[in-house]
């Protein structure tokens, strides 16, 4: 008996002094042991702290985010465009239409809808069952709550909302719309607890409207209450205040604004209580092709608090490995200089019908592509990602769920027509143009000479491929699944 009570002592000792010792050590004692790793695993090492669930977004650094265009609408949705016969398929249309045809819709992929509440068909696009293919439109809340849900159930940490300079100053049909749209997803980014972040293309932008810019800014801090964490509690902050990007500073396309009128900007908006990110051209560390070579270029650069350097268009497959070091470099630049370096990644693209003398498109390689930027700009030190886009089936880099190639519409036109490309410019017509006088100018019969097909996601793949592929890269950002190059596999 007396044996039994020494052992029942020594028992509740024992509990008492790992009570003491704090409750790691109990839990460690249930704990499954961790599987060992594999032999010659490399895992990344990030420098920053992972983003908690549920936590505010205090910084960029560890967010794998995405481009969020948001820019569609059509015909019986309300939005102010549908009200206009030319722009009521708003940015579904090309050459104040939407039917099949080159350069008489503006898209290169079909969104797939099974899981849309609001649906909208328009004429004449049938689906290779028969049935006619539909849209949605962004204007209805419905549409951007279900972007943001699948953010948040497929690992991306966010979006950058897009807001055109050149659709929401001076245009009240265009406020209207990014103003609806901007609304849904400051919602969106509360009920799915998703980073959000407003970003201004600068196209459009002029010195003239400097100040209604920056005083859309400040309509947009004191709607949402920036400032106040309470109000609007997963908007992304940089460096201890909200952040706003800025795309398209630097670019040597002729934009008809000076690096002095986006300094007037800059600082116009970190008045206002605004970090600054930066969308600038591939080559801003050299200043050369499609960067401004006006060193001053830099000087802007370095009063931002991020940049993020546009690579659409720029690399393919077969020659982005000429671009491994050029990333690196920049990377390196960004730390010397203390701003922080986002590197975009998308999975490929295509604009054959706004643009069919592009000829080309850009092969996604089931992902592979993909991930291969992924990977390089994390091996190379990256501690953010910039994705494009998610939503941008214009361009055709389209991460969200877009139908399989095998079932998308028809892009025939019913009756025969031609396309003319000239100086730069397109026209349509029912009568060919022999007399061109641009060496590269050339007259087509769609569908005939040009007939361009909808791009769809490879049949083999589910069509949320791409949403999952990028949520792996988080996961590879994050250094919780090995860094590796090939890619990886589902389950």
């Amino acid at each position: 008996m007396k044996t039994f009570y020494s052992l029942t002592i020594l028992h509740i000792l024992f509990l008492l002094f790992a009570c003491n010792s704090g409750e790691k050590e109990i839990a460690d004692l249930v704990k499954p042991p961790e599987p060992p790793p594999v032999m010659g695993e490399i895992f990344n090492k990030p420098d920053f702290s992972p983003h908690q669930k549920g936590e505010p977004f205090d910084s960029y650094r560890g967010l794998v985010m995405a481009g969020y265009q948001g820019w569609f609408c059509a015909p019986g949705g309300n939005c102010s465009h549908s009200k206009h016969k030319n722009t009521e398929w708003y940015h579904y249309r090309e050459s104040e239409m939407f039917a099949p045809g080159v350069r008489r819709n503006s898209i290169d992929m079909w969104p797939d809808m099974r899981e849309y509440e609001v649906k909208y068909t328009p004429g004449n696009f049938i689906l290779p069952n028969g049935q006619k293919a539909q849209v949605y439109s962004n204007y209805d809340k419905s549409t951007v709550l279900l972007h943001f849900k699948w953010m948040k159930e497929y690992g991306i940490d966010g979006a950058f909302v897009q807001r055109f300079v050149g659709e929401v100053i001076d245009n009240l049909d265009g406020k209207d719309h990014f103003d609806t749209v901007l609304r849904h997803a400051m919602e969106a980014s509360n009920t799915h607890q998703r980073a959000i972040c407003v970003m201004y293309d600068l196209g459009g932008f002029t010195p003239e409207r400097l100040g209604k810019t920056l005083a859309d800014a400040q309509a947009i801090m004191n709607a949402y209450q920036l400032k106040d964490r309470t109000k609007q509690k997963f908007y992304l902050y940089q460096n201890g205040k909200p952040l706003i990007t800025l795309w398209g500073v630097g670019f040597n396309d002729g934009r008809p604004f000076s690096l002095t009128d986006v300094e007037s900007l800059v600082g116009g908006l970190k008045k206002l209580g605004y970090s600054i990110m930066l969308g600038v051209p591939t080559y801003w560390r050299e200043r050369r092709n499609d960067a401004l070579s006006d060193p001053k270029l830099h000087e802007v650069i370095k009063s931002a608090d991020v940049i993020m350097p546009w690579f659409v268009g720029r690399y393919g497959m077969g020659n982005f490995p000429d671009f491994r070091k050029l990333i690196e470099n920049d990377i390196q630049w960004c730390k010397t200089n203390k701003v922080e370096y986002a590197p975009l990644c998308f999975p490929g693209s295509s604009d054959l019908n706004m643009h069919p003398h592009h000829v080309t498109r850009n092969d996604r390689y089931k992902g592979q592509f993909l991930w291969d930027q992924m990977y390089h700009s994390i091996k190379s030190g990256a501690q953010m990602l910039y994705m494009a886009m998610f939503d941008e089936i214009d361009e055709g880099t389209a991460l969200y769920k877009v139908l399989n190639q095998k079932d998308v519409p028809g892009n025939v036109p019913d009756n025969p027509y031609y396309v003319t490309y000239r100086g730069g410019s397109y026209s349509i017509g029912s009568n060919r143009i022999i007399d061109l006088p641009g060496e590269k100018d050339w007259c087509k019969l769609v569908p005939d000479e040009l007939n361009i097909s909808f791009l769809g996601i490879e049949d083999d793949l589910p069509t949320d491929h791409y949403l999952w592929l990028t949520g792996q890269g988080r996961k590879m950002l994050r250094g919780e699944i090995p860094l590796r190059q090939s890619l990886p596999i589902r389950k």
